[in-house]
């Protein structure tokens, strides 16, 4: 038989708003914890250049002074968008299953969807750092088959539900293998 042969060949278009629409998913947030962690990482790298800022002071001549200040204006604001940055993406960030993919929604002035079928997941991992240990919270890491790019990490997780979630997905993939 001829590979070519078109007898079953069919390409029907396909109703575009037919088609399941994943902006209707209810998401779950990620664990406000998750904020805690963020804050305390940008509070830190704050506290870095404060730290220099005010060496800059004490070691430096006094004509630079003013350069000084207008480094710390300049921080402050920085660093006041980092805070409420930090707060949004929080905020606006969250995750499904449903029953053929994943779904990670993540972002604040650039919001990014990905949505990740099952068959394209290689494997799951859950992962926790020390603060996540502290916080009570975990990653959940989606590998897919298109490389890091299609990659998934969800923080701000339950460490149970992650593991759910990790034990389902792998339920899932194993299944369409």
């Amino acid at each position: 038989m001829d590979p070519l042969a078109t007898d079953n060949f069919s390409n029907f278009q396909l109703n575009v708003d037919a088609l399941p629409k994943f902006e209707e998913v209810k998401l779950q947030p990620i664990s406000r914890k998750y904020l805690i962690k963020l804050q305390v990482g940008t509070t830190i790298s704050l506290l870095f250049f404060v730290v220099g800022i005010v060496f800059g002071f004490y070691f430096l001549p006094v004509e630079f002074h003013n350069y000084l200040v207008w480094a710390a204006i300049v921080l402050v604001l920085l660093f006041g968008w980092s805070f409420f940055n930090n707060v949004m993406y929080v905020k606006r960030s969250g995750y499904a299953l449903r029953e053929q993919d994943i779904i990670f929604k993540r972002g604040f002035l650039f919001e990014r969807i990905t949505v990740v079928p099952f068959n394209r997941i290689q494997h799951v991992s859950v992962e926790r750092s020390f603060m996540d240990k502290m916080l009570n919270i975990a990653t959940i890491k989606v590998f897919t088959a298109g490389g890091s790019g299609s990659d998934v990490s969800i923080p701000g997780v339950k460490p149970q539900t992650a593991t759910s979630v990790k034990e389902e997905i792998s339920k899932r993939i194993y299944n369409h293998a």
